[in-house]
């Protein structure tokens, strides 16, 4: 024998192991029972020298059930954001050009940003100078004022890309999350779907996937003197120095707040209070923002418990904070986010935390907001919701944490912390998406049709295995070996990469089943040739494998450049098909030319060999 042909034999050898080796995961993890799956007891039956215990084969969700959920992208909340930080960056460009102007805002329900200057012509000139290419000059403006508004195209392009983040956004808190071949894809309307295969809580779902992560950075705006009129249209929360006597009144009330001021006084701020989030959206609704100029001042709503003597957490309420509209600094500067503990304070010691670390550009814009506003009470907004506003005592760059509230067991501070992180990390949402569909989905075949599935397959490939073995004799059984060899490396591949097995991915693999089968075919009918042509069993051998190499090469490789299209450009079922059928093409040609050669060029390696064929 050729020294070539221990050195393929050997390859084969590697392979064969190595499959089986890859597929020591899937194996235990198809003999717990589903609700096993995912827990400790999978973790712990998988012996220490196997792969990677999540290095396994997973079932889609037709095959395994989970959640499907339809997410529409509000556009048109993020086309009004972008508008108010163009509105701010203007400003801050005609203040660097030294350009006189008293205001600069969104008007028109935040579509159209409004410069108010007594030399309109010199600010329509410089504006449009540098943001000409986006921005143009609706008119309309009163004396004293000049209107900028997004071209339209400008404004398809922003809509088409809040999508296309959300989309990114939502698959990196997925990935994130550890849910193993997600289905996420854009569709019609702005609207992204979600199918999360074995996953059976939709709450976590919806809790995980609907936040937005907003995260802001506002200053509290304690010496305004605006809500004090208040005190005379609501009423009065009951309690005294020690806090409120919850529940509160139905409808909620007023109370005040002693807060430092930066100049070293002291003021008793007034805030509203209310038992649920509801009832302090409707009454800062009605009765605080018609106090406020909503250019200069919004009301924040956070949410705090009272303790009783022992101190146990008796219950929790909502209460308003006076900040400032303009929003310093958002989290689209945080480079990374994790849970963390309290060690600020004795009281608070060990208490799970949100730690964040910004990038460069953040520090140095946090370094320049702290230093700026020194002694005042800075809000950290999440989702419209005031996490904590403490005092800033000293100048803060690269490093912070988010307080969360205290109502809760520390187990589920922990949790909520936890996911927080996860959101902050992965990016937030460029708009708040709202939940059009859910459902919680069964397997689409049902086991019982999966049983029946797996023994109709099972049942398919004997009957192949026996024909090929009846028809071809000693020469049908070097392909039925090549064959199962085939299926091993498929299935091992996939298991390898964590590829998920759905319905198409289960035609896909049957179909590479077929090629291989197909391509032995073509081998022992060449070799019948040659054989008939009066050539030793050897040279038959050999001259059947080359002359046939170069026709099973051009069928596989037709068929691989369409699987490759099917991946580059599907999705979901589609994109499994393509894989599997990839995997199984390149496993077919390495079975059917390297494997079924080497071992028929055992067998008739004589001269005087007999072939069975």
């Amino acid at each position: 024998m050729e020294r070539s042909w221990y050195w393929r034999v050997a390859l084969i050898v590697a392979v064969a192991l190595f499959s089986v080796y890859q597929l020591v995961p899937s194996w235990f993890y198809f003999k717990l029972p589903p609700d096993q799956r995912t827990g400790d007891a999978y973790d712990a039956s998988v012996p220490g020298w196997a792969p990677n215990a999540k290095k396994h084969l997973n079932l889609g969700l037709d095959l395994q059930g989970g959640i499907h959920l339809a997410m529409g992208v509000d556009v048109d909340r993020a086309v009004k954001a972008k508008v108010a930080r163009r509105a701010d960056e203007i400003g801050d460009f005609l203040k660097s050009k030294e350009v006189p102007f008293t205001d600069s805002r969104p008007v028109e329900g935040g579509r159209v940003v409004e410069v108010k200057t007594a030399e309109p012509a010199k600010v329509k000139d410089v504006i449009l100078d540098n943001y000409g290419q986006e921005m143009y000059e609706p008119g309309g403006a009163a004396d004293g004022a000049v209107r900028f508004a997004f071209k339209d195209q400008v404004l398809r392009d922003f809509q088409a890309k809040a999508v296309e983040q959300a989309e990114k956004t939502i698959r990196n808190r997925v990935d994130k999350w550890g849910v193993t071949e997600p289905d996420i894809k854009r569709k019609a309307n702005s609207q992204i779907q979600i199918q999360l295969p074995g996953f059976k809580d939709p709450e976590k779902a919806k809790e995980l996937l609907g936040r937005t992560a907003q995260l802001e950075f506002k200053i509290a705006d304690d010496e305004n003197p605006a809500l004090d009129p208040l005190r005379s249209t609501v009423p009065q929360c009951p309690g005294d120095r020690s806090g409120l006597t919850l529940p509160l009144p139905e409808g909620g009330c007023w109370t005040i707040e002693n807060v430092e001021l930066p100049n070293g006084g002291a003021r008793a701020v007034t805030m509203l209070a209310a038992n649920t989030r509801a009832e302090i959206e409707k009454l800062i609704e009605e009765k605080a923002n018609p106090l406020l100029d909503p250019q200069k001042n919004v009301v924040g709503i956070g949410e705090h418990s009272v303790t009783t003597g022992e101190g146990a957490f008796q219950a929790r309420y909502y209460r308003s904070y006076l900040l400032r509209a303009k929003t310093e600094l958002t989290g689209d500067y945080i480079a990374d986010a994790f849970v963390s503990q309290d060690n600020s304070d004795a009281l608070q010691r060990g208490r799970p935390v949100v730690a964040f670390r910004m990038t460069p550009e953040g520090g140095r814009l946090m370094d320049k907001l702290t230093s700026e506003n020194m002694r005042r009470r800075m809000a950290t907004v999440l989702d419209d919701k005031v996490e904590t506003a403490p005092y800033i005592q000293g100048r803060i760059s690269t490093n912070g944490q988010i307080t969360l509230g205290s109502g809760q067991t520390q187990q589920r501070q922990f949790e909520e912390a936890n996911d927080i992180a996860l959101v902050l990390k992965a990016g937030a949402l460029p708009a708040p998406v709202t939940i059009s569909e859910e459902r919680t989905v069964g397997a689409t075949l049902g086991p019982e049709l999966v049983r029946k599935g797996t023994i109709a397959a099972l049942i398919g490939l004997a009957a192949v295995l026996v024909f090929m073995v009846v028809y071809y004799r000693a020469s049908g059984v070097v392909a039925d070996v090549a064959l199962v060899l085939n299926g091993l490396l498929v299935l091992s591949v996939m298991s390898m990469i964590g590829s998920t097995l759905t319905l198409p991915g289960i035609a896909g693999f049957v179909l590479t089943l077929g090629m291989a089968v197909d391509a032995n075919v073509l081998i022992n009918e060449r070799i019948r040739e040659e054989l008939r042509a009066g050539r030793t069993v050897r040279q038959a051998v050999q001259q059947g494998y080359d002359k046939v190499f170069w026709t099973i090469v051009d069928a596989h490789v037709t068929t691989l450049v369409a699987g490759v299209v099917l991946m580059q450009y599907g999705s979901g079922p589609v994109r499994g098909f393509a894989v599997t059928l990839i995997i199984g093409l390149v496993a077919s040609m390495f079975t059917s030319i390297v494997v079924t050669r080497a071992i028929m060029e055992f067998f008739t390696r004589h001269d005087t060999a007999r072939l069975s064929v």
